[in-house]
């Protein structure tokens, strides 16, 4: 069942992912449309992460208490439900209104998921069953590309939201007759969540570890959202791409990073059957896949063939995606009682950069004038130098295991006073 049960997760990502991603692919006709400028499409995109951070936290620790069948099952219906608004869009607006309304319900999904399939997997198998759902979101962002952008030229965006709010309908049916919240061995122990004070919660939320991971996470999340918001106009405008060949160019990248991905995390998961040490199989892994992204990105601003920057982003993404991956087994190590909670903060830190990071983008595109692709490249620098930055940063300093022997040594001392 628990693999039954990663396979829905991992339609719920491509769902997920494909409803954050069809925008960016009707970026140029949605622009055009309604006149918008490069700043104001940053604005719009920014506008899906004005509430995805503080839903994302305060929905994933509602998991906790409520079961995240549940909360998966609310969050679907309320995609279906806001995507098909697009027939209702005017201008600005109410398509920013739009965006906030769908990032609000999307946000706790990353985490949420996470957490669901924390409860069907060993830790020592956990990275690789993350893989497995986290490749639906490039399933949904890239490997579906060509579809999304066939739908588009062939029944303009807006009929393209609307299958995109039928296919979270029909998830939705199959979920709540197939799911399960945990497995039956599970149920039948009847653990209740131990009731932590908030004074025992926060100086893990505060740990240097885990405030580590968070600035890596920001760091390839503002990649995330890059890809999401500027990759296909970065393809036709800068590239010189056809939407059909971007379309394409998409879809293999997607394929091909969700594969090596995979490899990551299994190679990650190895090392941990291994060494049982987080820092070497966890942390090292994505620290120093975080710093070979940044600098793999600062080449395809020189070099312009459209091949190398193909396999330039394919090794990049990987890594950059890895990282997604790996933090989950170090998170739920340093608060297992709270495993909602610290996904939520931690996948909130990460998206805040989905708030600032398209806006930035957006002036910096606008910054280069009409020389379009040197304001890309600038915007491909800058996020390229937070992954070096943080990316070493989290390698030198994130020490989870050290932090969680001291910390079981500290809570076996206390009774003895």
């Amino acid at each position: 069942m628990r693999w039954g049960i990663v396979a829905f997760l991992f339609m719920g990502m491509v769902i997920n992912f494909a409803d954050k991603m069809v925008a960016g692919y009707a970026a140029v006709p949605i622009m055009e449309e309604f006149n918008l400028s490069y700043a104001q499409w940053g604005l719009v995109s920014s506008s899906f992460f004005w509430l995805f951070m503080v839903s994302g936290i305060f929905g994933s620790a509602l998991a906790d208490r409520i079961g995240t069948k549940l909360l998966l099952t609310i969050m679907l219906i309320a995609w279906s439900f806001i995507q098909s608004g697009a027939f209702l869009i005017t201008g600005l607006y109410t398509l920013i209104l739009m965006r906030v309304a769908l990032g609000a319900f999307e946000g706790p999904y990353s985490p949420t998921s996470n957490n669901h399939v924390s409860k069907w997997f060993p830790p020592e198998r956990l990275s690789f069953a993350v893989s497995l759902v986290n490749a639906g979101g490039a399933v949904g962002s890239l490997v579906m590309a060509p579809l999304l952008v066939l739908g588009i030229q062939q029944l303009g965006w807006r009929h393209t939201f609307g299958v995109l709010s039928v296919i979270s309908i029909v998830w939705v049916i199959l979920w709540i007759w197939l799911g399960k919240d945990k497995p039956a061995s599970e149920k039948a122990e009847k653990t209740e969540l131990p009731k932590l004070k908030w004074s025992e919660t926060y100086p893990i939320l505060l740990s240097r570890p885990f405030v580590m991971v968070c600035l890596v996470l920001f760091s390839t999340y503002w990649v995330l959202v890059w890809t999401q918001s500027f990759l296909p106009a970065f393809l036709v405008k800068a590239v010189h791409l056809t939407p059909t060949e971007m379309g394409y160019f998409s879809s293999v990248l997607g394929i091909s990073y969700s594969i090596l991905t995979l490899v990551i995390a299994w190679y990650s998961d190895r090392l941990f059957q291994k060494h049982r040490s987080l820092r070497k199989a966890r942390v090292m892994v994505a620290g120093i896949g975080a710093v070979v992204s940044g600098i793999l990105l600062y080449s395809i601003t020189f070099i312009n063939n459209p091949i190398y920057i193909l396999i330039a982003m394919i090794f990049a993404k990987a890594m950059i995606h890895a990282v997604f991956i790996l933090w989950v087994p170090i998170a739920t190590s340093l608060l297992p009682e709270r495993k909602g909670l610290i996904l939520g903060v931690g996948t909130g830190c990460a998206q805040f950069a989905g708030i600032v990071g398209p806006i930035v983008t957006g002036f910096i595109v606008q910054f280069a004038g009409t020389n379009e692709a040197l304001g890309f490249n600038y915007s491909i620098l800058f996020m390229g130098s937070l992954l070096v930055v943080f990316g070493l940063v989290f390698s030198l300093f994130c020490k989870p295991d050290t932090h969680i022997r001291k910390t079981i040594t500290h809570s076996e001392e206390l009774p003895t006073g």
